[in-house]
């Protein structure tokens, strides 16, 4: 997982964090011991002698701790930016597929859970630090008074005891409270993208903030709480447990051992000094249980820490598709996943698209000409059929596969760098021919492959969508109801000239359409009803 690889990775520095943290526990002894015998014996003849060894367990004590903090403080900064990198990868290798359907999950991830794993790492020297300034605190005690430290470990014992039997207890109430944070960050989705339908309708937005915002807030409240006070009674409880224990060995210690007060009062003092490390400890639990719940969510919604991230990794060649002359669909059946009801929203199919054709996809809402675009790009996954080009399943070369396609998705997304097949920015000059092509010359510039003005309606959005797919040049063009939102003038202009002129350049065009007037423009109109094919329909029977 990310934490070994990250240890693996720094174990030079956390090394030196735990050297200087066993530095600083050795010069805590030290002042302990130093403290111990000036309360038992009292100053000697030359009084200025303890208090500069006083002075100089101090300054150990400061420095090594202050270049452990150092050290600590890099590596928190290093492991956060190594996990966005990390997340931000596997965020982009997810298939589409998973991200549909956990998306506020995993964008809550990329915020939330990053700032609870870091911790993780940076509470291990800490832990070691503050377990071997215990184990050296109960060698000098063990040193005082063995009978006091036998009551002492009965104490602590019991402490662990507690602890644990919470640790199990609060595990399931930290999932809860991560889910519950899922649904707020969904929510908050709602206040952004639903701000204009809100503005207009006051119900609405006080429907998202009484009915669904408020309670799961309120819900994730409830859970904070539980996990907190779980966390603080166990904290507290450990607390009175020490001061509890030194209130009974100095009793014990008086009136069944008969000690001698300079044991028992050395004994106290280094009970008290014990407590610190035992309180950190038992407070170290609240950073361990909120990391190691967002690792178990990370893996919950697929981005799994685990192994390194393949995503951009060459998938194994199989048979060119430089070359390739078809792509057909056999049998294939594609279910969203979630629903209550076995619906299947597309299939069984069977189709063929050949290469330098112009095909549109037509049906009523519904229908699954979307789910069919999704699938033909292998964008989903067919819960039955195959996906074949040429006769080759795709199984070793989804990836090559993908590279043939370039298009509009209905949701589609507008980025502002324009950028070529190979991630390599545009020219200027080829941008600003295609803007004064697409009738954008006087409304956006570009300055370096970067657009400059992207708040344009929904009908120029996709205009400068259809240049970034310009950009990347690939062999199919696909069009998921590209035309709706244009003018009469451009969706003809779309239909008589910018698709013919990509089909002579010998691109294959699938685009779903409901302009009827334009069919003939199409070498075939395939239609769909219910997830099937129910006409096929060539040119030669369109004229």
């Amino acid at each position: 997982m990310i934490l070994k690889r990250f240890l693996r990775r720094h174990r030079g520095a956390l090394l030196a964090a735990v050297v200087l943290s066993a530095m600083s526990a050795v010069s805590t002894m030290g002042l302990l011991s130093h403290i111990n015998r000036l309360a038992a014996n009292g100053l000697p003849a030359l009084g200025a002698r303890p208090l500069a060894t006083g002075i100089a367990w101090l300054l150990a004590l400061l420095a090594s701790n202050g270049a452990s903090q150092f050290i600590l403080a890099r590596l928190g900064a290093s492991l956060v930016a190594q996990l966005r990198v990390d997340l931000s990868n596997r965020f982009i290798d997810l298939d589409y597929e998973t991200l549909a359907t956990t998306k506020h999950s995993i964008v809550g991830s990329l915020i939330e859970d990053v700032a609870s794993i870091a911790p993780l790492v940076l509470v291990a020297p800490l832990l070691a630090y503050n377990i071997l300034l215990a184990t050296l605190y109960a060698g000098y005690l063990a040193s005082v008074s063995l009978p006091l430290l036998g009551i002492l470990l009965a104490f602590l014992g019991s402490t662990l005891l507690v602890s644990l039997t919470l640790e199990r207890y609060l595990r399931t109430r930290f999932d809860r409270l991560r889910n519950a944070s899922d649904t707020v960050f969904e929510y908050f989705r709602y206040l952004s993208d639903g701000k204009k339908e809100m503005t207009l309708n006051a119900s609405r937005a006080t429907y998202v903030a009484d009915e669904l915002l408020g309670p799961a807030i309120q819900r994730a409240r409830a859970l904070s709480v539980q996990v907190n006070t779980g966390l603080g009674v166990n904290e507290a409880w450990s607390s009175a447990v020490v001061y509890g224990s030194v209130f009974v060995i100095v009793y014990l210690g008086y009136a069944l051992l008969a000690l001698p007060q300079a044991t028992v009062v050395s004994f106290v003092i280094g009970a008290l000094f014990l407590s610190g490390p035992v309180a950190f400890i038992v407070s170290a639990a609240r950073q361990v249980g909120v990391g190691t719940a967002s690792l178990r969510h990370l893996q919950r919604v697929g981005l799994d820490l685990a192994g390194e991230t393949a995503g951009r990794v060459p998938d194994a060649e199989t048979e060119p598709l430089d070359t390739w002359a078809c792509i057909r669909l056999d049998q294939v059946a594609y279910r969203y996943p979630g629903e209550t009801e076995p619906r299947v929203a597309l299939g069984p199919v069977s189709l063929e698209i050949r290469r330098g054709e112009m095909v549109f996809i037509v049906g009523g809402n519904g229908s699954g000409k979307s789910t069919l675009l999704l699938v033909l790009s292998s964008l989903l996954t067919p819960h039955a059929g195959r996906v074949t080009i040429d006769g080759v399943p795709l199984d070793g070369n989804v990836r090559r596969y993908r590279e043939r396609f370039t298009g509009v998705f209905g949701d589609f997304f507008l980025f502002p760098h324009v950028i070529d097949a190979t991630g390599r920015r545009v020219s200027d000059d080829r941008i600003a021919q295609w803007l004064t092509a697409l009738g954008l010359g006087t409304h956006v510039q570009v300055n370096h492959g970067e657009l400059s003005k992207l708040a344009l309606s929904t009908g120029q959005r996709k205009r400068l969508a259809l240049l970034q797919c310009y950009a990347e040049d690939r062999e199919i063009f696909f069009f998921d109801e590209w035309a709706a939102d244009q003018d009469t003038h451009f969706r003809d202009h779309f239909y008589r000239t910018l698709l013919p002129a990509l089909k002579t350049r010998g691109k294959t065009i699938i685009a779903i359409s409901h302009d009827d007037r334009y069919f003939h423009v199409a070498d075939r109109v395939v239609k769909l009803d219910g997830g099937k094919i129910v006409e096929d329909v060539r040119q030669a029977e369109l004229t």
